[in-house]
């Protein structure tokens, strides 16, 4: 494990006990005037949410904390951050886990996986303010605990071997974003997030099955797009581009 990381210079913290959703917050503080970029961190959240409407368990013992981020450029841009966040959080667990180098993979969109099960949530939101457009990312690492889930194997952080609480993680995740958002340029180095990304991914050139909203599909995972949509190959040969959807492994 490296040494205790410098706070990102310029980019604040806000540490609180109970609130209902650390990225409902953020979008409270957005209202009021701030601008970021600040991490909102919190203890415990009473309303957690995910991707996609689900509900995240946010008892006391795990990591919850959203940060409020400006957005220069183009908003569509804002579309591969999911990557740069899942990118931040690989490598802020493996400063802690042992072995992380063959045990820690990513899975598409923003899941990080700990010998294939999961153990964290990202969810990104936008907030159009009359000071700008800021983006909201909101980060959950099941740093004690975790729920059970029957629809996919999940895990936390100290039964793994890496005993660290979420006050000692944050700043690692603080530094890690700090780094990834840098190297991202609002979209003009998404190549290097990508294949970053790709290097560390479960299941490239492995039978998948995406649950879309009205659909379901099956194929090859054959990677990420120089968006970052999911690329499937088709039984008949053909690609599909997915933008959205849960992906299993079969």
């Amino acid at each position: 494990m490296l040494a205790d990381p410098r706070w990102p210079e310029g980019v604040g913290l806000i540490a609180l006990g109970d609130v209902d959703s650390t990225n409902v917050e953020a979008r409270r503080r957005a209202s009021a005037g701030e601008t970021g970029p600040v991490w909102i961190m919190a203890e415990r959240q009473l309303a957690g949410r995910a991707r996609r409407g689900r509900s995240w368990v946010s008892e006391p013992g795990n990591l919850y904390a959203s940060l409020l981020l400006p957005l220069d450029g183009r908003a569509s841009l804002a579309g591969t951050l999911p990557l740069v966040a899942a990118l931040a959080v690989h490598r802020a667990i493996g400063h802690f886990l042992p072995y992380a180098d063959r045990r820690l993979r990513l899975k598409w969109p923003n899941d990080v996986l700990i010998d294939g099960a999961k153990v964290n949530g990202i969810l990104l939101e936008a907030v159009d303010e009359p000071s700008g457009l800021s983006i909201i990312i909101g980060c959950g690492i099941n740093c004690r605990h975790h729920p059970d889930n029957p629809a996919y194997p999940a895990t936390h952080l100290s039964a793994e071997g890496a005993d660290v609480a979420a006050a000692g993680l944050m700043p690692y995740l603080a530094a890690e974003m700090a780094e990834a958002l840098i190297l991202w340029d609002n979209g003009n180095g998404f190549a290097a997030i990508r294949q970053l990304w790709m290097d560390r991914a479960q299941g490239i050139g492995k039978p998948i099955r995406v649950n879309l909203d009205n659909d379901t599909l099956t194929g090859l995972f054959a990677g990420l797009d120089s968006e970052g949509y999911l690329m499937l190959e088709r039984p008949d040969g053909q690609l599909s581009r997915i933008s959205a959807g849960d992906l299993f492994f079969k």
